[in-house]
């Protein structure tokens, strides 16, 4: 029973179409062999492929680069704002996250240069009441972003592949089971970011004050913080500034 129960679920919670057509392009050559054959594994052999187009933040490259290059302490503070709950840590060149609802893995940045990212990862997600479901499998995501106007525009490409054992054999609706948890799992993420994003954009100060009083940062990134969004954002700084770039010619 808890199959079609599932099944019914999630598609009334979420519908949506593959984009096969319009994928965001892959530089095998620019990665690892060992690392571009288990991508392209992934992604010759994927159950479901999701895409998100044209998604705009209102913030800038630094702040969004930032946030990205940051994976562990971007989920202290989310978790510490209120914006999400799940969290990431770091084993050797791992990084494990945990939504705490029964999704887990392990993932890594395979490919970074400029506004372009790849990431590999693997995935464990167990749910069902009484008897437990255990979905797992490989994921590999392509994000590219660039500035548009006085926002961010965001293009991302998830591939998803099951285990080749157990529960894909059992039933043809795992790949679509599969797709809809990640795809809710990866839209929740995606609002965290643009949240936190668009929050520190706004507003830098309240952010920085917030975090100051919560501690969740340590001194060293607390004043990196400062410096890079609070400090700059102040006009009396920028006139210093020029005053001192202007009075050492």
């Amino acid at each position: 029973m808890i199959f079609p129960l599932l099944i019914l679920n999630l598609t009334a919670a979420m519908g949506f179409t593959d984009e096969d057509s319009d994928k965001l392009p892959i530089f095998f050559k620019s990665i690892s062999v060992k690392e571009s054959e288990k991508l392209k594994k992934i992604v010759e052999g994927k159950d479901a492929f999701i895409d998100w187009r044209e998604e705009e933040i209102e913030t800038t490259l630094l702040i969004f680069n930032y946030l990205l290059n940051r994976p562990v302490m971007t989920s202290g503070i989310l978790k510490e704002l209120g914006i999400a709950a799940y969290q990431i840590e770091k084993d050797e060149d791992l990084l494990q996250f945990d939504d705490g609802e029964g999704f887990s893995g392990e993932f890594k940045t395979i490919y970074k240069k400029g506004e372009n990212r790849i990431y590999l990862g693997n995935y464990i997600y167990t749910t069902g009441i009484g008897v437990p479901v255990r979905l797992s499998g490989e994921w590999a995501s392509v994000l590219r972003y660039k500035k548009k106007g006085e926002s961010l525009e965001v293009d991302i490409d998830l591939y998803l592949k099951s285990d080749e054992q157990g529960l894909s054999k059992v039933t043809k609706e795992i790949p679509f089971i599969i797709k809809s948890v990640i795809r809710e799992k990866a839209d929740s993420y995606i609002e965290s970011i643009r949240e936190l994003s668009e929050w520190i954009h706004k507003d830098p100060a309240e952010v920085y004050n917030l975090l100051k009083d919560s501690g969740e940062l340590d001194s060293k990134e607390l004043n990196e913080f400062k410096e890079r969004f609070l400090l700059l954002s102040l006009p009396f700084h920028t006139s210093q500034v020029s005053l001192c770039q202007s009075s050492s010619h």
